[in-house]
């Protein structure tokens, strides 16, 4: 893989990737083009791709959770590029194509600068600016506002949002027990999504991390109890998406924190598990006919236009 801005990386190697994941569609269909190459952060190479439509009316900077990477948001990737907005996504340091020890950090403010470097790298994309993310990726879009301001960004958009992880009263004294002990424990797979071929796909994908180290429960852990004492910023109105069968994150809880910082509104999707970019078809569906209809994702023309297309649109 090239630096960022340079030469497009070798075509069968490319290839190769976008169809393991299903992407290609995403980056090679009708009017659309696509750019991959790394970014010089810390130290470390992070794997950034862009996805572009056809005259795009807004870009969406999208962060991926924990253990995931770009390979995995095609479902949200092609929903952004058919509502007309440009992508840009990038692997977080020890995940996907990007450098690193595996699947750890030693700070979330780590993560958090990758973001502020990943900005930077997207400035040549359209404006409205949105952020969207996942679990930990909606974790460390949070960080970025209460550092520098959401007054640059049109949606914000927190899917699954991570703020304690489920079960933390008792996870608490197995990490305390561990970071004294261990340095990693085996990773556990969970059944996060109603979704039999993202499942599989997990099961196979090269790029997942097997091991869950303790440096990481660490840092998450600091980040949290530093998170949970910020000050309200009523002026923030993300838009939140939370399935109540998610058994990876403490949603009710993190719920609670985020309505007394931000001003969210809350799309509460019933038996939907954690991986909601991933989960069962008509989840995902509800998802994205919720955003058409309260998302500005770019002039408001164009938002008419998709509202009055979604209004003609056959109801299952």
């Amino acid at each position: 893989m090239p630096p960022w801005g340079q030469d497009a990386p070798p075509a069968a190697e490319l290839a190769a990737y976008l169809n393991f994941y299903q992407l290609t569609d995403c980056a090679k269909g009708s009017g659309r083009t696509h750019r991959m190459g790394w970014l010089a952060v810390d130290g470390k190479r992070i794997a950034a791709q862009a996805f572009v439509p056809a005259n795009p009316r807004g870009t969406v900077i999208v962060c991926h959770g924990y253990y995931d990477h770009v390979g995995l948001y095609g479902h949200l990737i092609e929903y952004l590029l058919g509502a007309g907005l440009a992508v840009f996504a990038f692997d977080q340091p020890g995940h996907g194509l990007s450098s690193g020890p595996v699947a750890t950090i030693a700070s979330f403010d780590a993560y958090e600068a990758v973001l502020a470097a990943a900005l930077e790298a997207a400035e040549g994309l359209p404006a409205p600016w949105h952020l969207a993310g996942q679990s930990m990726g909606a974790s460390v879009i949070m960080e970025h506002i209460v550092q520098h301001g959401a007054e640059r960004f049109g949606e914000i958009l927190l899917i699954a949002p991570l703020v304690r992880p489920a079960y933390w009263p008792l996870n608490q004294v197995v990490w305390q027990i561990a970071r004294h002990t261990v340095s990693e424990r085996p990773r556990t797979f969970r059944k996060n999504a109603e979704n039999a071929d993202f499942v599989h796909l997990l099961k196979r994908d090269p790029l997942q991390a097997k091991v869950l180290p303790v440096q990481w429960v660490t840092a998450m852990v600091e980040w949290m109890r530093r998170f949970e004492r910020y000050p309200p910023m009523p002026q923030v109105r993300p838009r939140i998406i939370q399935g109540t069968a998610d058994r990876t994150v403490g949603w009710r809880y993190n719920l609670r924190v985020l309505e007394r910082l931000f001003s969210p509104e809350v799309l509460r999707l019933p038996a939907a598990r954690h991986h909601l970019v991933n989960e069962a078809p008509a989840v995902r569906e509800a998802m994205w006919r919720w955003l058409d209809e309260r998302c500005a994702w770019g002039a408001p023309e164009a938002r008419r236009e998709r509202c009055n297309a979604l209004a003609s649109r056959p109801r299952d």
